[in-house]
């Protein structure tokens, strides 16, 4: 993955005694990708909804009892909150990774002054959202190109989200803004940007 890729280009490893936080995790579809590939780290999800959080920890179970090695826990906490440094995670977080939680958030700066609460001396971050299309028009041909047989709810949902989404400039500006210039924002594929860096 473009996080491996990353992490061996700069030389990071990970083991038993690092804090990977998934920022945003939703059902834990991520958060789980990251024990299985990282079984010896602590693994946390964090999320502000209870019920996402109910579905990723009914995931993690059904996927203990059928003697898959998942090692997650998680913590339903708002970004406001972390923003304002009010989340203990008792360690520094040695990676922290995000996937299309930025658009959601009404406040950029509040995810950025997050990131920045989560950070630690020599943290890796891994953040991937959508990025916003310089017309309508290229966001509906990117609506039916990657969703043409999905439900309406999605292909609807999907519009929106594009159309939510920050462009790479935009970003650049919210990091600048907030002085973390140790980010760097990179366009990737033909809807997504990436914002990585170390600490």
């Amino acid at each position: 993955s473009r996080l491996d890729e990353y992490l061996i280009m700069k030389g990071k490893t990970l083991g038993s005694d690092s804090l990977i936080v998934d920022l945003g995790c939703g059902p834990g579809n991520i958060t789980e990708r990251l024990s299985c590939k990282w079984p010896e780290a602590r693994i946390v999800g964090i999320d502000g909804s209870q019920a996402m959080l109910a579905m990723a920890r009914s995931r993690a179970e059904k996927r203990k009892s059928n003697g898959d090695l998942i090692s997650v826990s998680y913590v339903c906490c708002d970004i406001s909150l972390i923003a304002n440094g009010q989340l203990n995670l008792s360690k520094p977080v040695d990676l922290v990774v995000s996937n299309s939680l930025l658009h959601h958030i009404y406040d950029p700066s509040l995810f950025w002054k997050a990131v920045s609460c989560l950070t630690a001396k020599q943290s890796v971050h891994f953040h991937r959202d959508l990025r916003r299309p310089s017309t309508f028009e290229k966001a509906i041909a990117l609506q039916k190109t990657y969703l043409k047989d999905a439900p309406e709810v999605l292909v609807k949902d999907y519009l929106y989200s594009l159309c939510a989404a920050f462009t790479i400039e935009e970003v650049k500006e919210q990091i600048n803004s907030q002085r973390l210039e140790q980010l760097n924002v990179y366009e990737v594929e033909d809807r997504y940007l990436e914002v990585v860096g170390i600490f």
